[in-house]
Parts: C-alpha cells; sequence; structure tokens
C-alpha cells in the first residue's frame, strides 16, 4: 500500500506572505467575492487560520492581529528559554506534592553547569510535630546534611529560582524561602 506525504494546501492564485519573528507564514487570495487567508504557524500542516472576509482590508487588519499576538507568543517563548534560574551553590529547593497527605522534600544545590540547569542533592529536614492535625507539623531543611543512598540529580530552569521537577518529581523545585513548610504523614 502506497501512502502520501501530507503536505500544506496552498491555493493556485494565492500571495505568499512570511513573517519570520512571528513564525507564521500566510497565503492570501480572492476565493469568489470573498477575499481569504490561510495561515499557518511553524511546520505546522493544518492552517492555523482559514477565513474569508468581504474586504482586502478586514482581511489585512486581521492578519496584522493575528501576527502581533504570534510575535508577541514567539518572544515570551524566546525569554522564558534564554532566563536563568539564578541560584548558586549552598541555596535550598523544595517541593511539596500529596492530596490526602503532604509530603515535602529539600534539596540543595551542590553544582551549577550552566544558568539554565543545576545538579541537586536531597537533604534532611528536621520535622517538628504538632499544630491543629495529629501526624502533621513543619518541616526545615538541615543544610549539608545528605539523605543516604541520595543521588547528584541534573535539572533544568523553569522560572526565575525554580527548577523543572524531572523524572521522579512530582512538581517543580522551587526555593526555599526560610519558613517552615507544612506536612501530613498519615501511614
Amino acid at each position: 500500500m502506497r501512502t502520501f506525504k501530507k503536505t500544506r494546501y496552498i491555493p493556485e492564485n494565492a500571495e505568499a506572505r512570511e513573517f519570520p519573528q512571528a513564525g507564521v507564514v500566510a497565503y492570501c487570495y480572492v476565493s469568489g467575492l470573498r477575499y481569504a487567508l490561510l495561515a499557518y504557524k511553524g511546520r505546522q500542516i493544518r492552517a492555523d487560520l482559514n477565513l474569508a472576509f468581504t474586504t482586502a482590508e478586514q482581511r489585512d487588519r486581521h492578519l496584522a492581529s493575528y501576527v502581533e499576538r504570534q510575535t508577541a507568543n514567539e518572544n515570551a517563548k524566546r525569554e522564558r528559554r534564554e532566563a536563568g534560574h539564578g541560584l548558586a551553590v549552598g541555596d535550598i529547593v523544595y517541593e511539596t506534592y500529596g492530596c490526602e497527605q503532604t509530603n515535602v522534600h529539600f534539596y540543595e544545590v551542590t553544582r551549577v553547569p550552566s544558568a539554565r540547569s543545576a545538579v541537586v542533592c536531597e537533604i534532611e529536614a528536621e520535622k517538628t510535630e504538632g499544630g491543629e492535625h495529629a501526624m502533621a507539623g513543619t518541616a526545615v531543611p538541615r543544610p549539608g546534611v545528605f539523605k543516604s543512598g541520595a543521588m547528584p540529580r541534573m535539572h533544568r530552569a523553569a522560572y526565575l529560582h525554580v527548577l523543572s521537577g524531572g523524572a521522579g518529581h512530582h512538581g517543580n523545585l522551587a526555593k526555599w524561602d526560610g519558613r517552615p513548610k507544612y506536612y501530613s504523614s498519615y501511614a
């Protein structure tokens, strides 16, 4: 059986307009009595916009606003990619997760290979029970006291002072603000 590679639909009488900052290629053409627009984003095969207008000015206005939005999105993506985590060796990051029970884990930054990545290792926490509920309390990290068997792991920057959790983690690792973190254990 022969399969055909899918390609973009490009009308015969279309005028191609490229917007590299937005990553958009638009095809403007006349379809009957209407002024039509097909716009593709990136390497998509399916059109992101497939519209028809009564006047060419309406079509051009709509295309301009679409390109403006896509350019803003691309700039925001670029800024997020280029933004570093801002962490230094010795900083403490933590993750909390859970539904019926809240777990908290602390990690110490042991190495910073680049502004976009950091190596962390899990450290012990000092837990204090008390408060409103039984088997619940607060936890604070013990810097420099690594958990036995803890392996250093590389994490990528997600935002400023935040590392992505990666495999085996339940969320992002955020910089510890110095306040005790709530935990609960019902096991």
